[in-house]
């Protein structure tokens, strides 16, 4: 029996079916920087068993380094199937799926690269870097330290930067369909900072904006070059930093899981913080995303 998937704007379908030889988190900072997540999470599809239905002309095929590619939708930013460093599977991220593939993440990789954010909840097996008997290399980004007090981001090809001067208070992880289909993976990760402690500091005018159209309210901004997701920044108080993007080691924060009636059957959530089904009830808005 087949899955679909698609990309947030909906023009890249497909549809993959089993066996599948890995479904993994991968910790990396490469796959952070791409997807804007804490960790990404995808199946190896064997290339018989992936059907591309639309949208084949809408891929970038960006690369980071030379093992794999790091595909993207041209409209929308979301990350795609892409070829793996295997050339008989591709590589899905299992955001993007719309039903129950039947299958459950088996294995944690690059586990020393892992984001401080992040504590491990389950008994899944865990591997340094690549599990064994995948000959590839690892390459990870090298990002100077920040000053004192200031936390620093970046895209996944180093053409657009930030910056941060107040710390942030949370880290807010959504679970509804649409930050996963803009991620590609479990959830999005992000960080909640004060309009006036952010600006660019390269890249503004690669920045590129996709929303849903009206009625719907979704937006989803990103680098051009490599569709890494980058800072929300409207008008308003408050600006929406993918914490993938941030380069800085920040120390352990509080969180909150939103929308977590709406998370895909194959995630499951470990950690004691605080869950909704949806958004926080008013009373309590101001507390978590204020």
């Amino acid at each position: 029996m087949s899955t679909p998937g698609a990309c947030l704007c909906g023009a890249v379908t497909f549809a993959i079916a089993p066996p599948y030889r890995w479904f993994a988190h991968c910790h990396c900072s490469l796959c952070r920087k791409h997807h804007g997540t804490l960790f990404s999470l995808g199946l190896g599809v064997a290339r018989e068993r992936l059907e591309w239905l639309t949208g084949a002309d809408d891929v970038v095929h960006s690369r980071a380094t030379a093992a794999f590619e790091r595909p993207f939708c041209r409209h929308c930013g979301s990350t795609v199937p892409a070829a793996s460093h295997d050339e008989h599977f591709w590589h899905v991220p299992a955001g993007l799926l719309a039903g129950d593939p039947g299958v459950r993440p088996r294995s944690h990789i690059f586990v020393a690269s892992k984001s401080p954010l992040y504590d491990f909840a389950d008994a899944l097996p865990r591997h340094a870097a690549y599990p064994p008997g995948i000959n590839v290399a690892p390459i990870e980004r090298r990002v100077a330290p920040a000053a004192a007090g200031t936390i620093t981001g970046s895209c996944l090809c180093d053409r657009i930067a930030f910056r941060v001067t107040a710390a942030p208070r949370r880290l807010v992880n959504c679970y509804c369909s649409l930050c996963r289909r803009r991620s590609g993976a479990a959830f999005t990760s992000t960080l909640l900072a004060a309009t006036d402690a952010f600006e660019w500091l390269r890249g503004e005018d690669r920045v590129r904006h996709y929303a849903l159209p009206p009625p719907r309210r979704y937006a989803a901004d990103f680098c051009g070059d490599c569709g890494s997701p980058t800072p929300g920044v409207a008008a308003g108080p408050t600006v929406m930093v993918p914490a993938g993007a941030v380069d800085t080691a920040l120390p352990p924060l509080p969180a909150v899981h939103l929308y977590v009636g709406s998370k895909a059957p194959w995630a499951s959530i470990a950690d004691g913080w605080p869950q909704f089904a949806e958004l926080p009830p008013a009373e309590r808005f101001t507390e978590f995303l204020g």
